[in-house]
């Protein structure tokens, strides 16, 4: 391989087919009960699990990814495997892991200055961060270089849309995303908010519908919208409901998005949507500038 290509585990892949293309892992972790677990996911039974936890009415906390263990990570691939590293790390936008990442790989780069560590701020995650990931890993299979690969990526990284269509209000409010008052009207009305990650990286209010039905048609719609002319790839991030992410699927394949992946969002990213959730993935011209705090 030209280079080593590493992400945390908020791509949200099975850790087994991370390791079948590949690609190294660092686990993140997450709290229930005072009890950390650290998230090498590897079946639709752990992921399911999860959120029967949370509908019945855990509260998980996450933590981040600190320079200290991060760069222990650096320094263990540097000695295990030859080549430089691309490494995508979790929004800045959400979480300091993506900081951390850029400290660690400076550091790491000082005691051994023979190698790059190239760590990307992905302004994305779970299925976002795992498209990204497998552009990358598709160019790392033709031979390009670390370098190219890394400026590929962050250009990528400017015209990602997310698109994030939100079922569970309640959850929300205990994560004091969300006021009581919005989460009740919300729900008896059946409203649905539409997030996106913004350019900074950060959730941002952006839409709202009502009924699940319009909320995939929306999310059509959109990528319709906000898609590069001739697209044909999108994946979509669910949270524990697979028959709507198939259903948005066959929508988009008959609407002419013909390469549609899904998986999982996972216990980082679950924690703070709760169950229900969908995710939409997909390239446009420029990412979407909205403010996060309007």
């Amino acid at each position: 391989m030209s280079f080593i290509l590493s992400s945390d585990s908020c791509c949200d892949g099975f850790k087994s087919e991370l390791k079948q293309h590949n690609i190294k892992y660092l686990p993140m972790a997450y709290i229930i009960d005072d009890v950390e677990y650290r998230d090498n996911y590897d079946s639709d039974e752990e992921y399911t699990n999860f959120y029967s936890q949370l509908r019945d009415g855990k509260m998980p906390k996450t933590t981040q990814l600190s320079p200290f263990e991060t760069a222990e990570y650096f320094e263990k691939l540097i000695s295990q495997e030859k080549g430089d590293i691309v490494h995508l790390a979790l929004s800045g936008g959400l979480s300091n892991t993506a900081i951390n990442a850029k400290t660690a790989a400076e550091e790491v780069m000082a005691k051994y200055p023979e190698r790059k560590i190239f760590a990307i701020d992905t302004k994305a995650a779970t299925q976002g961060q795992m498209y990204l990931l497998d552009r990358a890993r598709e160019l790392r299979d033709e031979g390009k270089s670390a370098k190219e690969v890394a400026d590929y990526l962050i250009e990528l990284v400017e015209r990602l849309h997310h698109f994030i269509l939100v079922k569970d209000l309640f959850h929300l409010k205990r994560g004091g995303r969300v006021s009581p008052a919005v989460a009740i009207v919300g729900s008896v009305l059946n409203i649905r908010p539409i997030i996106v990650i913004n350019h900074k990286g950060e959730l941002a209010p952006f839409d709202k519908e009502r009924g699940s039905a319009k909320v995939l048609r929306y999310a059509v719609k959109a990528i319709k919208k906000y898609g590069r002319e001739g697209i044909k790839r999108a994946y979509i991030a669910h949270a524990d409901d697979i028959e709507t992410a198939q259903e948005l699927k066959n929508m988009l394949i008959e609407d002419g998005i013909t390469d549609v992946t899904i998986g999982y969002i996972g216990p980082i990213i679950g924690t703070h949507t709760g169950p229900g959730t969908l995710g939409l993935v997909f390239e446009g011209e420029k990412r979407l500038e909205v403010d996060a705090h309007k």
